[in-house]
């Protein structure tokens, strides 16, 4: 069934969605809640097809249908509030011992332990803390529990992201109906208050009183058992008979409702509406009958007087004629929910009796938008929305903008660099021509200092020949006084000489080295021999000290030892050894 959108008043509100998905239809509202109550501004609601119904797997399909809703009905909202049922939810009430929030989740499973038939670690918990009770000098928190089926509450989500929308919170339907009631008709403290939602299979009924939902119970009859009740042969009034399939009872049971005692009226086959009203009657009757006795129920077990209110909704609320038989078989207030005639603004373009029809099947939809499930959420934490998982998702826009702007930044350096360059560039090439006019006269004052350098050159040569024209590089006074300050009183020195670069005894020596970090050809020295008395490492301690103090005296820029080896038994009377090291003085010691 498709209605035109009703155009209503602008309000500043935050519009919201509410996304019902049944067994058998789909319903979605789209409102806004204003001082007044609340507007609707768009809806949509469709039968699921019995193709859909029998796949296996109708994840996808039930996604491209409800995708197709919101594209036929107008609705560019894409975060939606949604409801769960059936019997892998488990409702509970409870008092509990106060205790950190965090605590409450494994607290709410340990209590329903022996009512949950499925696996409680892969559970889904949430809890709405009603108020706090004082008892026994304790206090208790009043809690209401919702555990969830894990695996059901990813059926629903991977459905309603098939369509290409994002899950703002999931809530059980007595929440959404209590939500949408109190949205329009607030309750005075103590009053109790029966929610009926007649469903196309079964009616399931809560029992509400301040603030806590107290009791619900199934009942497996539904719409479609009134459907069912009117398939079959028909005798008319002429003799013959009629077949009246499926499809055709679904139309003759929205079309006419249940119809009155006194009913002359006919169908389109020639059915009288009285033989129609006795094959619903029964059905009704047992529903009537099951909704008493859970009223009954409710009373005795939390001995209460009364039940103050009924409240229906759901697709078989809209039946001609169900509203007055439930009214005239049960002995209290009755009302009806229904969002077409219950909101601020009505649409005059969809007619009395088509909202009287479809109205109170858009309860729970409108409940959740109403709502938002802002009391209790089984929304597991990985679907949720985060700054975090925001930030994650816009990582590869971010760091393709990142990389956008640097490049852009580098695009720009490099252009201002080739600019630069290209202004050197042409400057040097200006320079190079004015060059290139003076380079013969270069050549010939090229020519005349290269004829200098090797006059130069030659003189130097004459002039290191000649006697006493090359002097001491460094201050022997300060060596050797440098050199017996630093010699110990176990050590004698036996020769000290000096080798100048050239000297015959530097290429002698330098064949005692090895080339690379001990290579000395080509450097001044001074030749040290000795020897060093005492026995074994009293002597190596000697030597090494030697060294060091050698290495670290500012007059020498290194030391080098030569060799080492024992002294001869014949050559001394106390053992030892004997020595020869290089110390390279530092050059202007006189300084």
């Amino acid at each position: 069934m498709k209605f035109k959108i009703p155009s209503l008043s602008k309000s500043k509100s935050e519009k919201s969605i509410g996304l019902d998905i049944g067994f058998h239809d789909i319903k979605v509202v789209e409102l806004i809640r204003n001082d007044q109550g609340f507007q609707v501004t768009k809806f949509a609601i469709r039968e699921i097809p019995s193709a859909i119904l029998q796949q296996k797997d109708r994840t996808s399909a039930l996604g491209s249908m409800i995708k197709s809703m919101f594209s036929d009905a107008k609705i560019k909202g894409s975060s939606v509030y949604l409801s769960i049922t059936g019997h892998n939810v488990i409702i509970r009430n409870a008092l509990l011992p106060k205790m950190p929030p965090e605590e409450l989740i494994d607290a709410a499973k340990w209590n329903a332990k022996e009512e949950v038939l499925f696996d409680l670690d892969k559970a889904v918990v949430d809890n709405y803390i009603m108020g706090e009770t004082d008892k026994d000098g304790a206090t208790l928190l009043d809690l209401l529990s919702v555990i969830v089926r894990g695996d059901v509450i990813d059926f629903i989500i991977s459905i309603v992201k098939a369509a290409g929308l994002k899950p703002n919170g999931v809530t059980v339907v007595p929440l959404a109906l209590w939500d949408y009631d109190h949205a329009i008709n607030p309750q005075e403290p103590g009053v109790v208050t029966s929610y009926a939602d007649m469903g196309a299979e079964r009616t399931r009924i809560y029992f509400v009183c301040d603030g806590r939902i107290l009791f619900s119970r199934e009942i497996p009859n539904g719409s479609n058992n009134l459907t069912g009740c009117l398939v079959g042969e028909y005798e008319l009034e002429d003799g013959k008979t009629v077949i009246i399939d499926a499809i055709r009872a679904e139309q003759i049971k929205k079309t006419f409702g249940y119809p009155a005692e006194d009913s002359e009226e006919k169908t389109e086959e020639g059915v009288l509406l009285t033989l129609i009203r006795e094959r619903m009657e029964p059905i009704l009757i047992k529903q009537a009958t099951e909704m008493d006795r859970s009223i009954e129920y409710f009373k005795n077990q939390y001995r209460k007087d009364s039940v103050d209110r009924l409240i229906l909704s759901g697709g078989g609320v809209g039946l001609r004629g169900l509203y007055q038989f439930l009214k005239e078989n049960l002995d209290l207030e009755i009302d009806r929910c229904n969002v077409f005639m219950q909101t601020a603004t009505q649409d005059d373009l969809i007619s009395k009796e088509n909202m009287k029809l479809y109205g109170p099947s858009l309860t729970v939809a409108a409940g959740l938008a109403l709502g938002q499930c802002d009391k209790i959420n089984v929304l597991p934490e990985k679907y949720r929305p985060s700054l975090k998982k925001t930030l994650i998702k816009l990582a590869p826009l971010a760091a393709v903008f990142v990389l956008f702007i640097t490049l852009y930044g580098y695009s720009s350096s490099l252009r201002s660099e080739v600019s630069e360059k290209t202004a050197f560039l042409k400057n040097q090439k200006s320079t190079l021509e004015k060059l290139q006019l003076q380079a013969p006269e270069l050549q010939k004052i090229m020519g005349e200092l290269s004829d200098i350098k090797e006059t130069k050159k030659a003189l130097y040569k004459e002039k290191n020949q000649l006697p006493g024209s090359s002097p001491f590089p460094f201050n022997f006074d300060l060596v050797f006084s440098e050199i017996s300050h630093n010699i110990a009183d176990n050590t004698s020195l036996s020769q000290i000489s000096y080798i100048a670069i050239g000297n015959e005894e530097e290429s002698r020596d330098v064949d005692l080295t090895q080339t690379g970090d001990a290579d000395i050809s080509g450097k001044e020295r001074i030749k040290v021999s000795g020897e060093i008395f005492g026995g074994g490492l009293k002597v190596q301690q000697s030597l090494k000290g030697l060294l060091q103090d050698l290495k670290n005296s500012p007059l020498f820029s290194s030391v080098k030892l030569i060799k080492s080896s024992p002294l001869g038994e014949e050559q001394y009377n106390s053992p030892g050894i004997q020595f020869e090291l290089y110390i390279f003085p530092k050059s202007d010691n006189s300084a």
